[in-house]
């Protein structure tokens, strides 16, 4: 019989011809963001290969193959997650805040009064009443005699998706900072990056150098989720707990204690 003729050859090269229009992921994207566009992509990618294949095995079966390939299982769709609510006090305690390296020195105390989440226009902080949480809460940490200042926030969102777009929101905040003036110090700006220890995490900073004789000051934003419930936890001091602008503030185990705090 003549080689077009051949259904399964037809069928091997309609999917040649498909499987080579779908595109490559980027495996050069580093913001948060461009990370899970990239594993979306690979994901959506494999299945869509794995789909074309069963669908050749099908076909080929119902031409008189053997009647196996024809039974291949469905493909389970991803499971949802399930909305989750805060826990009574789902706030950390100062006792909570450890691992502080040069500031470890002095204790952490914690502000009577809610904090002021609407800072004043020009002022380079975050802005979580702009999130769209559906319920929120902070409180603020301090030391005295210290530059260090921690605000948390937990924020609570009716629906799983909506807490992951809420990951980016620290990044998008900082990015409307103003930019000082090159005559007035150096800027360092460290874009997001995911956090290890903690399933899904991002932090963010900025590092500033004055040209002046006066203190420097880095401010840094951790967020991470669990289902519908985001935490976040902001630094502000002279530099990070180490002295080294290279480390960040906050790691993942801390994050991760925190939604521990707001969840249970």
């Amino acid at each position: 019989m003549p080689e077009h003729n051949d259904p399964m050859t037809n069928t091997l090269d309609t999917l040649r011809s498909d499987v080579e229009r779908i595109p490559l992921s980027d495996s050069l994207t580093v913001r948060r963001r461009g990370d899970r566009r990239t594993r979306n992509q690979a994901v959506g990618g494999a299945l869509a290969v794995v789909a074309l294949v069963a669908g050749a095995a099908g076909i080929y079966g119902g031409l008189g193959g053997d009647d196996e390939a024809s039974n291949i299982p469905a493909i389970s769709p991803t499971p949802t997650e399930s909305p989750l609510s805060l826990s009574s006090d789902p706030m950390l305690k100062p006792t909570d805040l450890t691992g502080l390296g040069r500031y470890g020195s002095l204790p952490v105390l914690q502000a009577p009064t809610a904090p002021d989440l609407t800072p004043p226009p020009g002022m380079c902080q975050i802005r979580p009443t702009k999130w769209g949480a559906a319920e929120l809460h902070a409180t603020r940490f301090y030391q005295d005699g210290s530059t260090v200042g921690i605000l948390e926030v937990v924020l609570r969102y009716d629906t799983a998706e909506q807490a992951r777009v809420a990951l980016d929101q620290p990044g998008t905040d900082l990015a409307l900072c103003p930019e000082p003036a090159p005559s007035d110090g150096n800027l360092e700006v460290r874009p997001p990056e995911t956090m290890a220890e903690v399933g899904d995490g991002v932090h963010v900073a900025r590092f500033f150098t004055p040209s002046a004789a006066s203190e420097t000051s880095y401010y840094e934003v951790a967020a991470a989720r669990t289902s519908n419930v985001v935490v976040v936890l902001t630094w502000a001091a002279d530099d990070t707990p180490s002295g080294n602008p290279d480390t960040w503030a906050w790691s993942g185990a801390q994050l991760q204690t925190a939604l521990d705090r707001a969840l249970n």
